[in-house]
């Protein structure tokens, strides 16, 4: 028989640490202020401790609530995301996946052909953004990002390395000397619209170089970006594999390469629990797609 306070107590309690508010937490759970408060001092009296304390016109835990809130907090989403799958299992619903747009243009369209071929009853939405979207909030089955696969919380698994270079034409070097990451603020940079958290936004971060004091820049949809580069408009960042003719020819400069550490890369993140049936087998075919192939 598992000993803890009414479930009642616990989620008026992790209503309240996340909302750091009685009234809101109150409004979430559709009860009123006072049964809120009711709940908690119950909770309190339960642990013979107090959770919470008074500040200004809100709450605040005390530091073992802060403990408590926390895992409750973890315990819930486990929960929340239970019921979903569950209930998405016996619904008809798209395979929702978020991606950045460098790997859906580079990597992923040039492959999705053939999943479908396999599986055309599957539906599939697909958001090519670079803003890191929350899974379980936007409720979405997979994201694909970029980075070292520091996501707590998430199942997260390494797809692929990452091999990424910043190229340039050798027309705007004709004056120009670019010898350290710094000096790349002496050229204008052509970027994706979906800049935010993108492989270059990472790189430049880890080089002390703010990407939004750089004003000489264009924005551009990730198909367009290696055109605009090759025509002179700026340095930007490419997949290694998808400029090695260019450098070979003397139509790009490999000014620097992304590739990071063996950590760095693509990574699956996907919700801990059952797996939806479509999105085991979307994952099965990454894999085997992935088997010769990188980025």
């Amino acid at each position: 028989m598992r000993n803890f306070p009414s479930l009642s107590s616990l989620r008026a309690f992790e209503a309240v640490v996340r909302h750091r508010n009685l009234s809101h937490a109150a409004k979430e759970l559709n009860v009123t202020h006072a049964a809120v408060a009711q709940q908690i001092k119950k909770l309190e009296e339960w642990f013979g401790t107090t959770l919470t304390q008074r500040e200004g016109r809100g709450v605040v835990p005390t530091e073992s609530g802060l403990r408590l809130g926390a895992e409750l907090g973890k315990s819930f989403d486990i929960i929340d995301d239970a019921v979903k799958d569950l209930k998405d299992s016996t619904t008809d619903r798209p395979l929702r996946i978020t991606m950045t747009p460098t790997f859906v243009n580079f990597w992923l369209m040039p492959r999705l052909a053939d999943f479908r071929k396999q599986h055309p009853d599957i539906e599939i939405l697909l958001n090519a953004n670079s803003e890191v979207v929350d899974l379980r909030r936007d409720d979405y089955d997979l994201a694909i990002r970029y980075g070292t696969g520091n996501w707590p919380g998430f199942n997260v698994e390494q797809l692929m390395p990452s091999y990424t270079s910043i190229v340039v034409s050798p027309e705007l070097l004709k004056d120009i000397q670019i010898k350290e990451p710094k000096d790349l603020m002496k050229l204008p940079w052509v970027c994706d619209i979906d800049h935010q958290q993108s492989e270059w936004q990472l790189w430049l971060k880890h080089h002390k170089i703010d990407f939004h004091t750089h004003h000489a820049k264009i924005h551009l949809s990730g198909y367009l970006t290696k055109d605009a580069i090759r025509d002179g408009q700026g340095v930007g960042v490419l997949p290694s594999n998808w400029v090695q003719e260019d450098i070979k020819n003397n139509q790009l400069v490999e000014l620097f390469s992304l590739t990071g550490d063996k950590l760095t890369g693509y990574h699956l993140v996907y919700k801990q629990g059952i797996l939806p049936p479509h999105l085991k087998k979307f994952l099965t075919w990454l894999r085997n797609q992935n088997k010769d192939s990188h980025i």
